[in-house]
């Protein structure tokens, strides 16, 4: 199966998620079911897998795949702003969580350090950036004209 370029955008804001995912479960503050014993904003990030595969799924549907993009690019954007701020991420990379409930609470390595919150970071703004850039490939994709099938030459 070849991916065209918003499929490989796409692909890469999966990767991406992967990565972002693990991320929260390493830092535990802002984790939640199936990795802790309670529901957070976290598990319900999850949903954005199903999404993903029924984006990869549609391609006679360009509109849905550009809805589709725009809903995970706004969650995520929107969590990264109101529900876990980078001060968030670096704070609980460097010092340990600063939330409540989880005052001290070291992450799941044990380790204190900067470049890891700098890391968390920039893996956030890498996978907004990676749906924003599908968002616009796709919009380009369904904005082609549909050209009709070529007709078929006889054999004389």
């Amino acid at each position: 199966m070849k991916l065209n370029w918003s499929e490989k955008l796409l692909l890469l804001a999966v990767i991406l998620s992967v990565i972002h995912h693990l991320d929260h479960v390493l830092r535990v503050d802002h984790s939640g079911w199936p990795f802790l014993p309670r529901v957070t904003p976290f598990t319900f990030s999850l949903m954005a897998y199903p999404i993903f595969i029924s984006l990869f799924l549609a391609h006679s549907k360009p509109w849905f795949r550009v809805m589709g993009t725009a809903l995970l690019f706004l969650f995520a954007t929107l969590a990264h702003v109101f529900f876990e701020p980078f001060r968030d991420k670096f704070h609980t990379w460097t010092y340990g969580s600063n939330l409540p409930g989880h005052i001290g609470e070291q992450n799941l390595l044990g380790i204190q350090s900067p470049i890891l919150g700098v890391v968390s970071i920039g893996l956030a703004l890498l996978l907004s950036l990676s749906l924003f850039g599908a968002l616009l490939s796709f919009f380009r994709d369904a904005r082609k004209p549909v050209l009709p099938p070529a007709p078929k030459k006889e054999k004389s």
